[in-house]
């Protein structure tokens, strides 16, 4: 092929779906070959910056050309490019493509645009290869479940235990599931249901949605963390059309508020082992250390199991994994910081929403500057916590459970020990322990934690800070257990020292709570009656 003398000093610039500039890459590598058809005939799916490179790859089939443009991408296209766009192609929009054009043709895709407006192009291309002309699934999975998971995943031995007591069996996929791996089993079979948390195998440009979406599958997404921290990786607007699951109210209106069609709240729940006697606990095996006579997250003792009996437990990480890279850039205004850390000494919580009502210039999607907003409430979360060890400490009474920078963070603390096996020993902690105390994480303004759920399943009891997401559970109980401020834990601790008696009433009525309307077979039966309410069909 004659290389194309191109004498335009710069690429086409353009605005993308997400309201980016972009440059549109030019060259033949650009174009990928879909199909090669036995006919003369050509389908071309994307013109490209510069409509001469695909005229000179389909030099030699000329006869009959089809052309599909994304209209976004033909409106900014100058006046001198399009008169470049040979006369006798004709132009087709999306709701005239069907088997009969896709069939026999040569296809050409101009790469970039999947990425540019992806949800013009997503739903094209799974039309082209699961619609109507391509292979049907010879089998439909029925009560069959698709979930993206592996053995380390959030949930993934509960949800699969709760759907298998509502008479439904999960089928594990890759959690980073190539839309080429997805498009190959769907030609096969299908399930009822597709269910991911926090979109794990969904790609951020809606390719797998737009497959199963073709193939009728319902799409569900538990957001079990903060949706739009989720949202700042996917590119496209496929989420909108999802049945979304939140642990947080709070993101409800702010969603549907961006256009999602279904979002439904679903609270974290108790997992089963948490239940299980005393006996079938492995036992104990962890150690103290000083910060001064340990400085290695090796160097332990053995204690004996007994020596929780006597002490507040805290189980959780100083931040979470990645932190540093996903807020990488983001920064906090002194001021607000300073009027911040004033407000957590007072008993008040600025969190993830304290924080956007003061950042309105930061947008919830699409891009990444709502991480700004969630960098900022993080770091109010580690400081919340840290302000309240320290006030649970008094005597010298907290154990921590939790990372290597625990000892940076609590120089005074002299109980830390590692990071403990959610399947492991942790149920026998919390019930050993005197309590375990609950600090929410200020990202989920009305959040709620496993141990809201765990450490009473467990027989164990649990004090929390005074989230709004206690709201789930009966008021008279939780005003017993919640405190504003550091003051108000000591003061919480010395009244339940006090007396045991209403301590006892309050673990068991607790523990009777969480059995009866807090599991996951609860949570299980919510998503079957939410996909009913909107009119998803239900899978059992």
């Amino acid at each position: 092929m004659t290389p194309i003398q191109n004498n335009r000093p710069e690429r086409l610039r353009i605005t993308d779906q997400l309201g980016r500039m972009k440059s549109l890459p030019d060259g033949p590598e650009q174009y990928r070959l879909l199909d090669c058809g036995e006919k003369n005939s050509v389908l071309l799916l994307g013109l490209g910056p510069d409509p001469r490179i695909p005229a000179q790859i389909i030099a030699n089939r000329t006869d009959d050309v089809l052309y599909l443009e994304a209209p976004e991408l033909l409106c900014q296209l100058p006046s001198s490019r399009q008169s470049e766009i040979p006369s006798h192609w004709q132009p087709i929009n999306s709701e005239a493509l069907s088997d009969r054009i896709f069939r026999d043709r040569t296809i050409l895709f101009y790469q970039p645009n999947l990425h540019l407006f992806p949800d013009f192009w997503a739903p094209v291309l799974a039309s082209l290869k699961l619609g109507p002309g391509a292979a049907c699934p010879s089998l439909r999975e029925r009560d069959t479940i698709w979930m993206p998971t592996s053995e380390h995943s959030l949930m993934a031995r509960e949800l699969p235990l709760g759907f298998a007591n509502a008479g439904l069996r999960v089928r594990a996929l890759p959690e980073k599931l190539l839309p080429t791996d997805l498009e190959a089993e769907l030609r096969q079979t299908s399930p009822e249901l597709f269910f991911s948390v926090n979109f794990r195998g969904l790609d951020p440009y809606g390719q797998n949605y737009e497959f199963l979406a073709t193939r009728k599958v319902p799409v569900a997404v538990w957001c079990v963390d903060n949706p739009f921290h989720l949202l700042t990786g996917i590119q496209s607007g496929f989420w909108r059309k999802c049945i979304l699951f939140v642990t947080d109210d709070w993101f409800i209106p702010r969603l549907l508020g961006l256009g999602a069609q279904h979002v439904v709240h679903l609270p974290l729940a108790a997992a089963p082992h948490f239940f299980e006697p005393a006996v079938d606990i492995p036992p104990l095996g962890t150690a103290s250390r000083t910060v001064q006579d340990a400085p290695g997250m090796d160097d332990f003792l053995l204690q004996p199991d007994e020596h929780l009996a006597n002490r507040t437990v805290f189980v959780g990480r100083s931040s979470f994994p990645g932190k540093n890279a996903f807020f990488a850039g983001c920064t906090i205004a002194p001021a607000l910081r300073q009027r911040a850390l004033a407000d957590i000494s007072r008993g008040s919580r600025p969190d993830f929403s304290w924080w956007w009502d003061r950042m309105r210039n930061s947008p919830l999607w699409p891009g990444r500057e709502v991480r700004n907003v969630g960098y900022a409430a993080e770091e109010c979360s580690q400081m919340h916590r840290i302000l309240h060890l320290q006030a649970a400490n008094l005597g010298g009474q907290l154990t921590v459970f939790g990372d290597q920078d625990w000892p940076t963070l609590l120089p005074g603390l002299k109980d830390i020990r590692p990071e403990v096996d959610y399947y492991g020993p942790l149920p026998r902690i919390y019930r050993q322990a005197r309590c375990t105390l609950n600090l929410t994480s200020l990202l989920l303004p009305h959040g709620l934690t496993q141990r809201h759920f765990d450490v009473w399943a467990a027989g164990g009891f649990l004090l929390s800070d005074a989230t709004p997401g206690l709201s789930i559970f009966d008021q008279e109980l939780t005003r017993e257990i919640s405190f504003n401020s550091p003051e108000d834990l000591t003061a919480l601790l010395n009244r339940l020292e006090a007396d045991p008696p209403l301590s006892d009433h309050l673990r068991h009525a607790w523990k009777n709570l969480i059995r009866d309307a807090h599991t996951y077979d609860h949570r299980i039966e919510r998503i079957m009656q939410a996909l009913r309410i909107h009119q998803i069909p239900d899978p059992v």
